[in-house]
């Protein structure tokens, strides 16, 4: 009886995380350049009441982002988790089609956008407040 127990708890647990979305919520921005000379990042603007939100479809492979000003979608190319570090590396494209290396650090608790542009190497990050997962309306 107590392994039929144990068992329907953890067929619900795995349906769960199947049909499940994960959510995001951020409530630091910061933003950086790349000095080449000092190989450091030089942070350029960090703004405290930057709140946002990310949500992920349940196959993870799509993602909106919402600022207080703008939406913006994303498609997941790749992604790998790595997990000494308790991460998730991710080849993104945007709805215009920039692309960003992005990486969501479980353990430091925080989203990183990395871009290559013309004028040198930029990183966007938001710290992350909460993770949550929904399940997905059908």
């Amino acid at each position: 009886m107590k392994s039929k127990l144990v068992l329907a708890f953890l067929m619900s647990i795995l349906s769960l995380s199947i049909f499940a979305q994960m959510s995001i919520s951020t409530n630091l921005r910061q933003d950086a350049t790349w000095d080449e000379e000092n190989e450091e990042w030089i942070i350029t603007s960090t703004n405290e009441e930057e709140l946002t939100f990310f949500e992920f479809n349940k196959d993870f492979t799509m993602f909106k982002h919402t600022t207080a000003t703008i939406t913006s979608a994303y498609i997941i190319k790749s992604h790998e988790y790595d997990e000494e570090n308790e991460r998730y590396e991710c080849d993104i494209v945007s709805d215009v089609g920039n692309k960003y290396f992005m990486i969501i650090d479980l353990k430091g608790e925080n989203i990183r956008f990395l871009a290559d542009r013309e004028n040198g190497s930029y990183l966007v990050q938001h710290s992350i407040k909460r993770i949550w997962f929904d399940e997905e309306d059908e």
